[in-house]
């Protein structure tokens, strides 16, 4: 089972509010299709290796494709011998995943303190997530 182990923040994240006048407002990726699961590695699965879990962070660019897949420092990773099979098993999948990418909408404090809509910058994401891969040769 793929899951998200954090809230995705986008490489720009750090722009809270550029001045008392203008509110950014940060919303995250979101998943437009069901991810495909990885695959279990053939080598792995053939040497009885059974359940792995791995954390990864994804990269979610600005048009909404994994354009990195990393272990992630967040986790922790037991690595074993076929660590990097299950890795390039996630890095394989998420070729396919797609995401609504991640934003920036900049909002302009009105006199009421209504919110006057100004302008949207799509931005990079980075997200973690857990990958569960089962000794049966499925993803959990």
């Amino acid at each position: 089972m793929l899951e998200p182990t954090a809230p995705a923040q986008s490489k720009a994240s750090g722009q809270a509010e550029a001045s008392t006048a203008i509110v950014v407002v940060d919303i995250a990726p979101t998943v437009i299709d069901e991810l495909t699961d990885p695959i279990y590695p053939a080598d792995a699965l053939a040497a009885l290796v059974g359940d792995c879990v791995l954390y990864v962070t994804i990269t979610i660019d600005s048009s909404g494709s994994v354009s990195e897949v990393i272990p992630s420092w967040k986790r922790p990773n037991i690595p074993n011998r076929y660590s990097d099979e299950f890795l390039d098993a996630i890095r394989v999948a998420a070729r396919s995943w797609k995401f609504e990418p991640a934003r920036l909408v900049y909002w302009e404090k009105t006199k009421d303190e209504d919110l006057k809509y100004l302008y949207a910058v799509v931005v990079p994401a980075m997200t973690d997530i857990k990958v569960a891969f089962a000794a049966a040769g499925r993803v959990r």
